[in-house]
């Protein structure tokens, strides 16, 4: 199961990054069904780590990566390529217990589907050789935000089985935070006609410890505050600047809060994020 948590929680990374481009460039017909297949990935990969946690599993994501499109023609191979790695996995999987057969089988479902409409698409989109390489340092930096959106993912769960509920709901808004942080960033690309490619994004352990878990969140938010500064200082766009400093001075209002204290983000808070109980709710029945 934790293969198939660790591809499919990739895949929801890489379809996030086009859907947030398609919607930039105006390209409706393929947003459409790229969501829709998020949709159904994230919210499998949200009951997959609920029954590991309910069982005491041990978590351990491995480091990862995937290659976001920079046009149209790139975004549709990479789709079609993300999804042969996610059915390989499910081929291989030998899963015995009932639940665990269930994700499975949901996981399976719609591939075949997505697969031939991907194939349908490759041909007849144009191709547009980006001009823009992606810097080591936002590379770096997308890739730590994607390892913070999971690590605090996987703490909130973890709380929230252990019953502490104040600090699973903050865990849920530091994740959530990480993800708008990297919206922003996105966006703020793709308005520019371009796509950050991250680095290997590092393996993410949770810890059923609730203090270590909360300090190695606030370790990773210290670094993704520390390489907003520094991609801000390389910037040769004052917009994008503008969006790495503004990341960073949030990280910063974070990094002062305690697990069970006010969530001060401002920058990277949303009502979506706000419960995580509900949020749980929503996805799990």
């Amino acid at each position: 199961m934790l293969r198939l948590l660790r591809v499919e929680l990739t895949a929801v990374h890489q379809q996030f990054f086009h859907m947030l481009a398609l919607r930039q460039w105006e390209r409706g017909d393929l947003l459409d069904r790229i969501a829709a297949i998020d949709t159904i990935d994230f919210k499998n990969t949200m009951q997959i780590i609920d029954l590991l946690v309910s069982r005491q599993v041990e978590v351990a994501l491995p480091s990862h990566e995937f290659l976001p499109g920079t046009d149209i023609k790139s975004i549709v191979v990479s789709e079609l390529q993300m999804e042969k790695r996610v059915a390989s996995v499910i081929d291989d999987l030998d899963v015995s217990d009932k639940d665990g057969k269930i994700l499975v089988d949901r996981a399976a479902a719609p591939r075949k589907d997505y697969r031939d409409w991907l194939e349908s698409k490759v041909d007849g989109q144009e191709q547009v050789a980006s001009p823009h390489v992606t810097s080591d340092g936002m590379a770096t930096y997308i890739a730590e935000l994607v390892a913070l959106v999971e690590q605090s993912m996987l703490r909130a769960f973890m709380l929230w089985h252990s019953g502490q509920k104040v600090s699973a709901d903050n865990a849920w808004r530091l994740s959530g935070a990480a993800m708008l942080y990297g919206t922003a960033l996105v966006k703020r690309a793709a308005h520019d006609s371009w796509l950050p490619t991250p680095s290997t994004c590092p393996e993410v352990l949770m810890t059923y410890d609730a203090q270590d878990a909360f300090l190695s969140d606030m370790a990773l938010t210290r670094r993704c505050a520390e390489l907003g500064r520094k991609v801000a200082a390389e910037a040769d766009n004052e917009e994008m600047r503008r969006t790495c400093l503004r990341i960073s001075e949030d990280c910063d209002l974070i990094l002062s809060m305690k697990a069970e204290g006010e969530f001060p983000a401002t920058f990277g808070r949303s009502p979506v994020f706000e419960s995580f109980s509900t949020t749980r709710e929503k996805h799990l029945h």
